[in-house]
């Protein structure tokens, strides 16, 4: 990855946008439950929901995990 990519990746993320983008999902988390789910298919679709929100909340640790890792190997 470049460097227009992290500073591309920093700037969304101190944007209030992305703020409110991931207080979103983790209220979506918040209301998805696996033990509510009344037959199989509720289950694995609730499943991949949460699976799909915890990528999307663990984006900006990875992209600076990446970012300094980048750092590290030059």
């Amino acid at each position: 990855m470049n460097d227009k990519y992290f500073e591309d990746a920093r700037t969304m993320f101190m944007s209030d946008g992305w703020s409110d983008f991931t207080k979103e999902v983790r209220e979506l988390m918040d209301t998805c439950t696996l033990d509510a789910c009344g037959t199989s298919e509720e289950f694995f679709f609730n499943k991949g929901k949460l699976a799909a929100c915890r990528v999307i909340l663990g984006y900006e640790d990875l992209v600076m995990a990446s970012e300094s890792q980048d750092e590290d190997g030059e």
